[in-house]
């Protein structure tokens, strides 16, 4: 487990819903934001195990999106989340890191992309299956993949999983159109292709129309999201480590 000093409390998004979050300090310059996805929060094992990874060569700030875990709110379905991130990017640059990266998973990594358009602060991101459209993801229940899933929620007592949601028919930014506006921030796509619900043509499409310098991996028989990281762990820490150290923002 990550040794050094964690700090935790709430941060204020401009709609004035409280963020929980904690901060794993070990003395980096450098930081990565990870940003669980849709029904996890930071107490999850394997958003946990995301820390672990790579916490020889940076601090980490994990956070609960609202809805979920000690956050304040309802998950309003990647309507309104890009708020909190912002929120954590905000407290991030307080602390004066020399760069910000983001590991994002999922709903939040779409969240991530709404964001980080809007932003300029951000240094490089990795995002694991990302959907490039919330009414394109494909919920293919039948599948044997989401039995696995539902095994992996059972075998941990459901502890980091929960979701308060709020209507699901409001209107969401479109990471197909808000990803357009980055230009300088290198974005790493993974995905499993396996992932029963959202399918890797998902990170395909997001690929395809990003304009700013990028590289997708898709990894033969990965699940969905976190999963990756319990099927694949060393494979995702080089993944992730090798491009944070290689690319930098393109000015």
């Amino acid at each position: 487990m990550v040794e050094g000093q964690v700090l935790a409390g709430r941060l204020y998004t401009q709609d004035k819903i409280a963020i929980a979050y904690e901060h794993y300090q070990k003395g980096f310059d450098s930081v990565v934001i990870v940003c669980p996805g849709f029904y996890n929060s930071k107490k999850n094992r394997w958003m946990r195990k995301t820390i672990d990874l790579i916490s020889s060569k940076y601090d980490a700030i994990i956070f609960d999106f609202r809805g979920h875990g000690d956050s304040g709110g309802k998950f309003s379905w990647t309507a309104k989340e890009h708020l909190d991130v912002q929120t954590v990017i905000d407290y991030a640059q307080d602390q004066n890191y020399k760069e910000i990266n983001i590991v994002a998973f999922s709903l939040g990594a779409a969240a991530a992309i709404n964001a980080v358009s809007a932003r300029d602060e951000v240094n490089s991101m990795v995002l694991i299956s990302c959907p490039c459209e919330f009414g394109k993801i494909d919920y293919h229940f039948w599948k044997p993949e989401m039995i696995s899933d539902l095994k992996d929620n059972i075998e941990c007592g459901w502890e980091g999983k929960g979701a308060r949601t709020t209507d699901v028919f409001l209107k969401k930014p479109k990471p197909t159109k808000t990803i357009a506006k980055i230009k300088h921030i290198p974005i790493l796509f993974i995905h499993g292709d396996r992932d029963w619900i959202i399918k890797a043509y998902h990170s395909q499409r997001l690929y395809d129309v990003a304009k700013t310098y990028k590289k997708i991996k898709i990894i033969e028989g990965g699940l969905h999201a976190e999963r990756l990281i319990q099927q694949q762990p060393t494979e995702m820490k080089n993944l992730i480590l090798e491009w944070f150290s290689q690319n930098t923002k393109q000015y």
